[in-house]
């Protein structure tokens, strides 16, 4: 019972949790400062948690698919961390600063847009970040799909967890709706442990394809 209610609680708690911060979103660190350093330090252990919860929907899920995303995970957690969580700390640093010495306001912007325009921080991290999201989700997708789970389910799992990480200030809340919706359908339904392939090939002596 215990381990059932932390699983849900990574699975069901990470969308519900990222999705409501995208919903209280700024648009700008100017907007609500004190809001915009608080979602972009709980993000990190919520993207965390997401990719948690995505393993556990593949718990007993093996084959090419579930493997690309398990090895994902971490490498898509850290460069979204990099690129989002911590140039979101420091431009919420920048602005603070800023407000405190009026007449640093140059220096701020110069420094915010060099962070803005720097080919590392600016296009190789958010560009790792999409590119790992689309394993871990994506390869979630094919993965639950091939293991019974209607495609439905699955495609929402891969959509609402790429949409999140491309544009979470924007329709992010969405986008983690549309990511609760498919992982309760996986979850409570009983296909993440076995399909009702599996559960008849196993029945007759056999072992179904992709699992072990």
């Amino acid at each position: 019972m215990a381990e059932i209610t932390l699983r849900r609680i990574a699975i069901f708690g990470a969308p519900i949790g990222l999705g409501t911060l995208a919903a209280i979103h700024p648009m700008a660190p100017e907007d609500n400062l004190a809001v915009w350093n608080l979602i972009h330090a709980l993000q990190i252990p919520l993207a965390a948690m997401l990719g948690i919860g995505t393993l556990l929907l593949l718990r007993s899920i093996t084959g090419p698919a579930a493997r690309a995303a398990r090895m994902a995970v971490v490498p898509w957690v850290a460069f979204f961390a990099a690129y989002d969580g911590v140039a979101g700390l420091a431009t919420g640093s920048l602005t603070g600063y800023g407000n405190a010495h009026p007449e640093a306001a140059d220096t701020v912007v110069a420094a915010a847009t060099a962070m803005v325009e720097s080919p590392f921080l600016g296009a190789v991290l958010p560009l790792a970040a999409v590119a790992f999201a689309t394993v871990v989700f994506g390869g979630a997708a094919i993965a639950l799909r091939g293991s019974g789970v209607s495609p439905y389910p699955a495609a929402a799992v891969a959509v609402g967890g790429l949409v999140w990480t491309l544009v979470h200030p924007l329709i992010g809340a969405p986008a983690m709706l549309v990511f609760l919706m498919g992982a309760a359908a996986v979850e409570l339904t009983g296909h993440g442990t076995t399909s009702s392939r599996a559960v008849g090939v196993a029945a007759i002596g056999g072992v179904p394809e992709g699992r072990s």
